[in-house]
């Protein structure tokens, strides 16, 4: 049953190119975060967002709002950070961090080995959930699209939003996109550039 605190998502959430990036950009802005950041704040706002995102059916996005697992939403958040470690390396130019790859490599690897919680399918380019009620699967699952992202997409073209600090694949042709979206920091920028000169 939605919360009135759930995380309402929008395709102003889906500016990333990659789910792997999106996951990245689940907070409110990297640029100065207050206490009331997070975009994560239950297993019900995880589950709506794969399923937003077109990466669970809403019977399996129902599945992961019902996990009660302790850590689970920390498990998904700390995955996140690491995502965001690596791929933000890869946006500024700097080598990944090893501690966030090592991460979503062993986070990925649980998924993959032993309980059977992530099948890959041939043809496809990413392993599927088995179960979406286990909490595990979601993080491997996870863990899974966020080393895709490092690893599929050009370097060149990641970058973060100079605004927010969002990152976003540019795939723009000429390359030269600047925001995580022109109808939010794009305009913000141009309304603050205004203000100013007035």
């Amino acid at each position: 049953m939605p919360n009135k605190r759930d995380t309402y998502w929008t395709p102003g959430h889906f500016v990333g190119g990659h789910p792997g990036i999106d996951l990245t950009n689940t907070v409110f802005t990297r640029c100065d975060p207050d206490a009331q950041n997070d975009l994560l704040n239950s297993s019900r706002d995880v589950g709506n967002w794969l399923h937003v995102s077109g990466l669970a059916t809403k019977a399996q996005a129902n599945a992961v709002c019902a996990i009660q697992a302790p850590g689970f939403l920390e498990s998904v958040r700390d995955l996140r950070e690491a995502s965001f470690s690596v791929s933000g390396a890869v946006a500024a130019g700097k080598p990944p961090s090893a501690e966030g790859l090592g991460l979503l490599y062993e986070q990925a690897a649980k998924g993959l080995s032993g309980g059977g919680r992530l099948r890959l399918i041939e043809g496809e380019s990413r392993p599927q959930i088995v179960r979406f009620g286990d909490p595990e699967a979601v993080v491997a699952f996870l863990a899974a699209i966020s080393i895709e992202a490092c690893f599929v997409l050009p370097r060149e073209r990641l970058h973060a939003c100079p605004r927010c600090g969002w990152l976003f694949f540019d795939k723009s042709r000429g390359g030269k996109r600047r925001w995580c979206s022109m109808q939010t920091c794009g305009n913000r920028e141009k309304a603050s550039r205004h203000k100013a000169k007035v």
